[in-house]
C-alpha cells in the first residue's frame, strides 16, 4: 500500500482532501497530513517515511531539497485561487495596490488578473524563504499595502504591518494534485523496477560490461569489467581508447558495426570480448563492449557438462581403501600417490580381480582433478560399433535408433576430470586408431557431427594382458601403446601380498555382516590354512566372494577350515584348480601355482571344455579365471 503526505499550509485545507482522497481512493493508497506552522524548515523531514509528499510553495521547494529520493509534487494554485483572493482584497480592504506574492507556480495564475478584474497587481516572485523580507520592505516602499500570497508571504508581511489577504487552494486543485501524485508515484516504481533489475544485471552479470557515449567517454563499468582489467576506480569518467584500447570501442563509433567473438588480453588474462554500437532512430549513440576470460567460459563450460550429463560419475576410493601390510602393496600404493602429482596417462597392469579400479579412483580423489568427474568404462563391454558411439557420442540422427536429442560420449562427460578405459586391450585395431587421435590432440568428434570439441581429460587405462607382447603380435597399435604407457603402476595379484589374505578375509566378513545384519563371525586358529594354500587366480575379488559366500551360509559365529573348504567347492562343481595338487585329484596334471598361461596346454583345456559340455562361463569358474581371459588361451591355442 503506498503513502501520500500533505504539508498542508492551513488546518481548513485537511477536511478538503480527506473528501477528495475519499472520492479517488482505489483502496491501495493512505494518506498523512501534516500542518506547516508559517516555518517550513522546522519539520524534520528525515523522520518522513512516505511515498510522495504534496506540498504547496516555499514549503515545497524546501520539501524537494531535503526529501532525497521521494518525489515532491506542489499543490498548485489556479488562476481562479488567485483571482478570488484579489477580489477579496477589493471588498474587504478596499484597496485596489495589491502584490500577488510567492513562488513562480503560485503567481503564475495572476498574469490575467487585472483583465478579469479591473486590479492592477504586482507579481512578484521569491523562491527562498530568506529572500521574503528583503522582497516584501521594497514593496511597501514602493506604495503596496496589501500582500496575496502563501503561508510564509503572509506571514511575514504581517509582521511588516502591511495587510494580507490568504490564498487558498481550491477543490479542484486538490483533485489535480492527487491525481498527479499517483501518477508520479506508478511511474517512479516502474523507472525504480527497471533501474533495479539492470543494476541486478550489471551487480551479478559474470561478463565485464564497458559502457561509452557517443564522444567515447566511459559511462558506465561494472565490478565485473572493473576486477578483470585491474583498474577498478580508474574506468569512468576516462576514454576507452585511451584506457582500454584492445576493446576499440572508437571504431565501433564510427563505422556503427558490432565486432564479436574477438579474442583480446586485458589484465594480463586472454577475454573474448563483444563490441556493439547502441543507436536511437540510426544515430550512433554510444557503444558497448561485453568480455569474459576464457578460463571463465572453459570453467562454465565444465560445469554445464556436470550439470546436465552428471550420471553419478564419481569416485568414491581412496588410498585409505586399499588394505594390506605386504612390502608388495605397499609399493604399489607407494607409486601410484606419485603419479597424483602429474597429469600423464597411467596404464595400470594386474590380474582379474586385483583391484585396479580402487587404484584408479585412488589417485583421481589424490589429484588435482579430484573435483572433476571420474568416468569408468569397460571396453570389453560393448562390441565395436556401440563403443564408438559410448566413448565419443552422437548428434541426434547419426544413426537408426540415435536419440533425436544426440548424446555427450563418456570423453565429454569426463572434461576436467579422469576416464577409466578398463580392459583397454580389448579395443579393436579400428578402435585403437580413433582413441589414438583423441589422447594425441585432446579432441572429439561426436558420430554425425563435423563440429570439434575439446577436452580436458586425464587417462588411466587398465589391463590384465600384456599390451607389449599384443603389440609385438600386432593386436595393439605401437603408437597407442606409447600414449598409454607413459606411468605404468603393476598391482600385485593377491597370491604375492604375503600376510595380507587374513587381514583382508577378515575385513570382508565385517563389512558382510553388518550388511546382511547378520552376528559378528570370527575365524578358527586353523582357517589361514586353506586361505594360503589358494592361490587365488581371482585375485581380491574371489577372496571378496569366499567371505560374502561364508557370511551369508554359515550359521556359526566361528567359521572353520571345513567351512572355508567347503565354500570354496560351493563355488564351482569340482574342488578349484586354485589349490596346490587339485588338478591330480582330478585326474589331470597338478596345478600347484594355480591356473596360469604357462601351465596349461591344449590338452588341459579341452578336458575342462568337455567336463562342462562346452559352457565357456563353467569353464572360466572352473579355471578360476575370466571369460575374456579363456577366450584368449582358446585363440592362443588355435581352438
Amino acid at each position: 500500500m503506498a503513502k501520500i503526505t500533505f504539508m498542508v499550509p492551513y488546518p481548513e485545507i485537511c477536511q478538503e482532501i480527506k473528501e477528495v482522497f475519499a472520492e479517488q481512493n482505489d483502496g491501495g493508497w493512505t494518506i498523512e497530513l501534516i500542518v506547516v506552522d508559517g516555518v517550513p524548515r522546522r519539520i524534520d523531514y528525515k523522520k518522513i517515511r512516505t511515498d510522495v509528499v504534496v506540498a504547496r510553495g516555499l514549503t515545497a521547494s524546501v520539501a524537494q531539497k531535503l526529501m532525497g529520493d521521494v518525489p515532491v509534487i506542489k499543490l498548485p494554485v489556479s488562476g481562479y485561487d488567485v483571482i478570488r483572493a484579489v477580489l477579496e482584497c477589493r471588498d474587504r480592504l478596499d484597496s485596489t495596490k495589491v502584490a500577488i506574492v510567492g513562488s513562480e507556480d503560485m503567481v503564475y495564475g495572476a498574469r490575467s488578473v487585472k483583465e478579469l478584474t479591473g486590479i492592477d497587481a504586482i507579481t512578484t516572485i521569491v523562491d527562498s524563504e530568506d529572500d521574503m523580507p528583503k522582497s516584501l520592505e521594497a514593496l511597501k516602499k514602493a506604495g503596496i499595502d496589501v500582500v496575496c500570497g502563501g503561508l510564509v508571504a503572509t506571514r511575514v508581511a504581517g509582521q511588516l504591518g502591511m495587510k494580507t489577504v490568504f490564498i487558498r487552494s481550491g477543490r479542484e486543485a486538490i483533485y489535480q494534485v492527487l491525481s498527479e501524485a499517483k501518477r508520479v508515484y506508478h511511474i517512479r516504481r516502474q523507472e525504480q523496477e527497471r533501474s533495479e533489475r539492470f543494476r541486478t544485471f550489471m551487480d551479478y552479470s559474470i561478463e565485464g560490461i564497458v559502457a561509452v557515449n557517443e564522444r567515447g567517454d566511459i559511462n558506465l563499468v561494472n565490478a565485473a569489467a572493473a576486477n578483470i582489467t585491474g583498474l577498478a576506480g580508474k574506468l569512468e569518467g576516462n576514454t576507452a581508447d585511451g584506457i582500454l584500447p584492445e576493446l576499440r570501442l572508437g571504431r565501433v563509433l564510427a563505422t556503427g558495426t558490432a565486432e564479436i567473438g574477438e579474442i583480446k588480453t586485458l589484465g594480463g588474462r586472454q577475454v573474448v570480448v563483444n563490441t556493439a554500437p547502441i543507436t536511437v532512430r540510426e544515430h550512433t549513440v554510444g557503444a558497448i563492449a561485453t568480455f569474459q576470460p576464457v578460463l571463465s567460459i572453459q570453467e562454465l563450460e565444465g560445469k554445464i557438462r556436470q550439470k546436465i550429463y552428471h550420471r553419478g560419475h564419481s569416485a568414491k576410493i581412496t588410498f585409505a581403501d586399499i588394505l594390506g601390510e605386504s612390502e608388495a602393496i605397499k609399493r604399489a600404493i607407494a607409486v601410484a600417490k606419485e603419479y597424483c602429482k602429474v597429469d600423464s596417462n597411467v596404464l595400470i597392469v594386474g590380474e582379474t580381480g586385483s583391484g585396479k579400479e580402487m587404484f584408479a579412483q585412488s589417485i583421481h580423489n589424490a589429484s588435482d582433478r579430484a573435483p572433476g568427474p571420474f568416468v569408468a568404462f569397460n571396453c570389453a563391454a560393448l562390441p565395436e560399433n556401440l563403443l564408438e558411439s559410448e566413448l565419443f557420442g552422437y548428434v541426434g540422427g547419426a544413426f537408426t535408433g540415435a536419440a533425436k536429442e544426440g548424446k555427450a560420449g563418456l570423453f565429454e562427460l569426463a572434461h576436467r576430470g579422469t576416464i577409466f578405459l578398463d580392459e583397454v586391450s580389448e579395443i579393436s585395431i579400428k578402435m585403437q586408431g580413433r582413441l589414438l587421435r583423441v589422447l594425441q590432440e585432446r579432441e572429439i568428434m561426436r558420430l554425425g557431427d563435423r563440429r570439434i570439441v575439446p577436452i580436458d581429460v586425464r587417462v588411466i587405462a587398465a589391463t590384465n594382458r600384456s599390451l607389449g607382447e599384443m603389440m609385438r603380435e600386432g593386436a595393439f597399435r605401437p603408437d597407442l601403446y606409447y600414449r598409454l604407457d607413459i606411468l605404468k603402476l603393476n598391482v600385485p595379484p593377491l597370491r604375492e601380498r604375503t600376510g595380507d589374505v587374513p587381514l583382508l578375509f577378515d575385513h570382508f566378513l565385517r563389512v558382510y555382516c553388518s550388511r546382511f545384519r547378520k552376528p559378528r563371525k570370527h575365524t578358527a586358529p586353523y582357517v589361514q590354512r586353506p586361505l594360503d594354500d589358494y592361490s587365488w587366480p581371482g585375485n581380491v575379488r574371489e577372496l571378496m566372494n569366499i567371505a560374502e559366500r561364508l557370511t551369508v551360509i554359515g550359521s556359526k559365529e566361528v567359521i572353520s577350515e571345513e567351512d572355508v573348504r567347503a565354500a570354496f567347492q560351493q563355488g564351482v562343481d569340482v574342488l578349484p584348480l586354485g589349490f596346490a595338487g587339485a588338478a591330480s585329484k582330478q585326474g589331470g596334471p597338478p596345478v600347484p601355482g594355480g591356473p596360469t598361461k604357462g601351465k596349461l596346454n591344449k590338452a588341459m583345456l579341452v578336458k575342462v571344455l568337455q567336463e562342462v559340455d562346452y559352457h565357456y562361463t563353467k569353464a572360466a569358474a572352473k579355471l578360476g579365471i575370466s571369460r575374456t581371459t579363456l577366450w584368449r588361451w582358446l585363440k592362443e591355442c588355435d581352438m
